[in-house]
């Protein structure tokens, strides 16, 4: 069946069951088909032969289901020897972009470490602080108390500390998430514009 024959056969078909702008929208759908079929090195009658017969395709339309027609991908020999001869320039600037998001991450969780390992260190020494002061009652009643105060500082500056460590965690965390997908999205995004 030729490319001219198909359209009209399935504008035919189409008439009868769905509105006038979406036969213009399918009418368009499948005749790109067939050019990208065409493209790919098949001929018209392949093409069309390919696609099926219109009124198949009006039933699959009519019960939603979805049609897949295969196009065939072919990669040109010339394309693996440009992607092997390049990869020095091509593979250098991906090591570097790599190597980038991994500072940029050491950059962001620099705050929640420094504050946890702050934190877990004062809570620590304010703990071993009030423990130890009645160590101190020998020395004067000054010193327990003076003691027992900084341990008290410690402990609450130390949880302090943790809790904003907990806090900036969750933060970091979804900085990070987005600095990962970031490179992702960026692709899909100009996957779809080049499609």
């Amino acid at each position: 069946m030729e490319r001219v024959q198909f359209i009209k056969e399935l504008a035919a078909e189409l008439s009868y069951k769905t509105k006038p702008s979406e036969i213009h929208q399918l009418i368009d759908y499948y005749d790109e088909m067939i050019d990208d079929l065409i493209e790919e090195g098949l001929s018209e009658e392949e093409a069309v032969t390919r696609l099926g017969n219109p009124k198949d395709l009006i039933k699959a339309l009519q019960t939603e289901e979805e049609i897949v027609v295969e196009i065939p991908r072919r990669f040109h020999p010339l394309l693996y020897v440009i992607l092997i001869l390049g990869f020095p320039l091509w593979g250098s600037l991906l090591l570097a972009a790599i190597l980038l998001m991994l500072s940029v991450l050491l950059v962001l969780w620099c705050g929640p470490l420094t504050t946890g390992l702050m934190g877990i260190a004062t809570l620590l020494g304010g703990i071993a602080s009030v423990v130890l002061s009645p160590l101190l009652t020998a020395d004067g009643l000054f010193l327990l108390f003076s003691q027992l105060g900084a341990g008290l500082f410690l402990f609450g500056f130390g949880l302090l500390c943790l809790l904003a460590t907990y806090r900036m965690s969750h933060l970091f965390s979804r900085l990070s998430m987005a600095c990962l997908l970031w490179p992702k999205q960026l692709l899909t995004n100009y996957r779809k514009k080049g499609i």
